[in-house]
């Protein structure tokens, strides 16, 4: 049994180190730090970024690919609901409360099966 338990942890081992210059590329180039400081009023004011994003949306529309638009939407709405401050209250507090996350992880959920379902039973 002890045996089995070292071949797999080796292998464990072996696929995550797999991933370590990727990790340490993201480190070196402070990434992590990069993603918190986004200042998302001015990300939708800039045209670099919302000239592609209207355009996606636009040639979707043009497709009639009302499931794609849907789903950008959604990813969206997610990502600007993650900048709000009742996230940035649920993060700060030292101790996270359940009752703050539920919500959180029902939407989540909402969101989550609502793509799934678009992808998987609505394809087009």
């Amino acid at each position: 049994m002890g045996d089995i338990v070292a071949s797999v942890w080796e292998s464990l081992l072996g696929f995550f180190l797999f991933f370590k210059p990727v990790l340490d590329f993201a480190v070196a180039t402070k990434v992590p730090e990069q993603v918190e400081n986004i200042d998302y009023k001015a990300l939708f004011a800039n045209g670099w970024f919302l000239a592609p994003y209207l355009a996606l949306i636009a040639w979707n529309i043009y497709k009639q690919q009302v499931y794609s638009i849907i789903i950008i939407l959604l990813f969206t709405g997610s990502w600007a609901f993650f900048g709000t401050p009742y996230m940035q209250g649920i993060l700060s507090q030292e101790q996270i409360q359940l009752e703050a996350v539920l919500p959180l992880v029902g939407g989540a959920c909402a969101v989550l099966g609502i793509i799934v379902y678009l992808i998987f039973f609505k394809a087009e």
